[in-house]
């Protein structure tokens, strides 16, 4: 009989792609895990790991091991639901939020959830959209919100379950006092001699740094930031120009203009990310029952 606290080790194997970033995760000695995937290995009848000096991958056999591992933990997770929902919706969630970035969706969403379901412990987290999905494969996230970035929406990955909430445009944002502020919309060929405010490991950096490159010049950088709503404030104090989704508040939002960019086709849009099959469990549920209701009137507004 398999055990599942192997097939656990198993899975942060896979997914660091060693023992030693394994053992960093579960807070367990190398030693340790390396002696626990010899007795899968020995439980299992059947070689998991091909071992090459520090680094780990799993054969043919471990990766459909691993797909199974993965149902596995759903279904104990819906079984763990199950035994709790004797009074109702119950139990401990950790979502991850990109605080900052975006539409409020799952902070009012959530408000909802815990008046209406005083027993379910909700704790947020703060993530990035770079990280968000990867949290959730992990087992650290319950749910995220997250964005992505261009022209047409995200396709799902293996083993998440996700909705597309809705989307919303990139447009260009200046200090209400600047000569393009009266503008209804410009190119981005226009452009050329303004100074920006970029972004620094962010989805929104690729999409900026392409677009002028694609007008023929490389941006003049004013300051460089990790998030669009401190982008938003240096532009709002008169530091220079940037992009950014209509639904991220400004601070304050009187400080800046917001203008159509022509022939720029690329959005944001916002998703709600679990595992796959989770989506049936009732906690999960009732949390993404309410992310839709609330999308349903942000994204409706537009």
């Amino acid at each position: 009989m398999l055990d599942t606290s192997k097939l656990l080790v198993l899975r942060a194997v896979a997914a660091h792609g060693s023992i030693a970033g394994a053992a960093r995760e579960l807070g367990y000695t190398r030693s340790a895990v390396s002696q626990q995937m010899s007795a899968l290995e020995r439980s299992a009848g059947v070689s998991l790991l091909i071992r090459g000096g520090k680094t780990v991958t799993l054969t043919p056999l471990g990766r459909r091991l691993l797909e199974h591992t993965e149902r596995i933990l759903v279904e104990l997770r819906a079984a763990e639901s199950a035994l709790r929902q004797s009074e109702g919706v119950a139990g401990r969630l950790k979502i991850g939020v990109p605080f900052r970035e975006g539409p409020p969706i799952m902070s009012t969403a959530l408000t909802k959830v815990r008046q209406r379901y005083p027993r379910l412990e909700v704790s947020l987290v703060a993530i990035s959209d770079q990280q968000g999905a990867d949290e959730v494969k992990r087992g650290r996230l319950d749910v995220v919100i997250l964005s992505t970035f261009g022209a047409t929406a995200p396709l799902p990955e293996a083993g998440l379950r996700q909705w597309i909430l809705g989307c919303d445009r990139l447009s260009l944002c200046t200090p209400v006092g600047h000569e393009l502020a009266d503008l209804e919309s410009c190119r981005i060929e226009q452009l050329r001699d303004e100074s920006w405010v970029v972004y620094q490991n962010h989805p929104l950096s690729a999409v900026l740094l392409g677009l002028c490159l694609g007008a023929g010049y490389r941006p003049r950088v004013a300051a460089t930031v990790g998030d669009v709503a401190t982008a938003l404030g240096l532009v709002g104090v008169g530091w220079g120009l940037t992009i950014a989704p209509d639904l991220t508040p400004g601070a304050p939002e009187n400080s800046i203009k917001r203008i159509t960019l022509d022939g720029v086709d690329a959005k944001r849009y916002s998703v709600l990310v679990c595992r796959d099959g989770e989506q049936e469990i009732p906690e999960i549920e009732a949390v993404v029952t309410a992310v839709h209701t609330v999308t349903a009137r942000t994204f409706t507004a537009l």
